[in-house]
């Protein structure tokens, strides 16, 4: 398919202070889009988003991490793998990473967890909802870590955290205790991949 964009106009702008100071962390288009095979037009509304980073981190034992994280738009604390946005800056109506996934990944799980990772392997990435917006899932696991502080942003409010084994996690998950999709995702694509492996 040939497709030509012939309006993107910016209607918002999400600006989060943080203690790296103001960030901008996604825009929202009204996006004009041509099918150059077919001729139809059709229009839609788009989040750009420089990405995120979702960190699977292991203890020695072989336990994963979550943390319950309170989350405003759900309007409850939920467990969750650590994760966070890719810095990033507006460039020609789209967000454009200016850190690796790596980096953020590094970053996101020093200042959620404390923990900081020996060694970061990459699980590969996915869309989170490839139907309104180009966010892009990168995948981590954290392993050899090393026990530290928590620097939570601004805003960030994160009740516990615990170690869990991996039927512990199964067991979540089959009832509906785990309910965050980038952490659904991270956790099946682990554990589907150690199962494979063992």
């Amino acid at each position: 398919m040939d497709f030509k964009w012939l309006k993107v106009e910016t209607i918002y702008r999400e600006l989060r202070p943080s203690r790296h100071g103001s960030e901008q962390r996604w825009i929202l288009n009204r996006e004009t889009i041509s099918n150059q095979q077919s001729g139809e037009k059709v229009t839609r509304g788009t989040i750009r988003h420089p990405g995120i980073c979702v960190i699977i981190p292991c203890l020695d034992d072989g336990r994963i991490v979550l943390m319950r994280q309170y989350r405003y738009a759900a309007g409850e604390s939920i467990w969750e793998l650590p994760a966070g946005t890719l810095s990033g800056r507006e460039e020609n109506g789209r967000m454009v990473a200016t850190e690796s996934p790596a980096s953020c990944a590094e970053r996101e799980l020093r200042e959620e967890t404390g923990y900081q990772a020996g060694d970061l392997r990459s699980l590969g990435s996915c869309y989170a909802m490839p139907g309104s917006s180009d966010e892009l899932i990168h995948l981590f696991v954290a392993t050899k870590l090393v026990a530290g502080d928590q620097s939570l942003d601004i805003g960030e409010v994160i009740d516990e955290l615990r170690g869990f084994t991996s039927s512990e996690i199964l067991q979540m998950l089959s009832v509906g205790e785990i309910r965050d999709a980038k952490t659904i995702v991270g956790l099946a694509i682990f554990l589907g991949i150690s199962a494979g492996n063992s």
